[in-house]
Formats: structure tokens, C-alpha cells, sequence
């Protein structure tokens, strides 16, 4: 199983929906472009700076066939397709979300996942 992190200033009840992607400022504008609806991930506990003030670490695990890896991208995509192109496609083979790198191993996911855990943050 793959360990998924996701941080998050909402109290989420359950599940991990991508339904409220575009509802911070800095998801706002890829919502627009895309139109694909997806929640982020973090492998690992990394995460980038915007996400500092976050109040919850949502963790969450997923079976890594389901992910369709853009890292090693088998299909090539990424010779064919914008980004956008490509959640489309993955979506429609059935996939459940995409991994890559993008200076942080990251996963967005098309389909709401149910979390295992919820961590409070306290800030310093």
C-alpha cells in the first residue's frame, strides 16, 4: 500500500473528496484550465510551503496499480498530451489518480478516498 498525506484546513469527515478542488486561492487557477476535479497527496511528509498554515494532516493509503505513475509515464504520455490532456486520459483508463514530481513525490486523485487518520496541527 502506498502512504498518501494530505494537509488541509478543513475537518473533513471520512473521506477526501477531489469535489473542493479550486477552493483555495492556489488551486483556483489550475481548476479553471483543467476543469478536472482532483484532491493532492503528498508521498511522504513533505509538503510545499502554502500548505504551512494548514490545521490537519489527513493520511490515507491506496494501492499503488491504481495510480498511473507519470515518472516512469509507460504509455508516454507526456510526449503526446498537455497535463490536462493527460488526468483526462488516465481518468477515462480507469485510473484512480496520478503520481509525479514536481520537487515533492505528490498523487491527485479523481476519486474521493476514505482517510485512516487525521492528525491536528498545532503551528510554532
Amino acid at each position: 500500500m502506498l502512504k498518501l498525506y494530505h494537509y488541509s484546513q478543513n475537518d473533513f469527515k471520512g473521506y477526501i473528496k477531489p469535489d473542493f478542488f479550486g477552493a483555495n486561492t492556489y488551486s483556483q487557477n489550475s481548476n479553471k484550465l483543467s476543469g478536472v476535479k482532483r484532491s493532492y497527496f503528498y508521498i511522504g511528509k513533505g509538503k510545499e510551503y502554502f500548505l504551512n498554515g494548514a490545521k490537519y494532516c489527513y493520511i490515507a493509503e491506496i494501492e499503488p496499480s491504481k495510480i498511473y505513475n507519470l515518472d516512469i509515464d509507460s504509455k508516454n504520455l507526456k510526449e503526446k498530451y498537455t497535463f490536462t490532456e493527460i488526468l483526462l486520459y488516465v481518468k477515462k483508463l480507469g485510473y484512480f489518480g496520478i503520481s509525479g514530481n514536481n520537487g515533492f513525490n505528490i498523487v491527485c486523485l479523481f476519486k474521493a478516498i476514505k482517510y485512516r487518520d487525521k492528525i491536528a496541527l498545532t503551528r510554532v
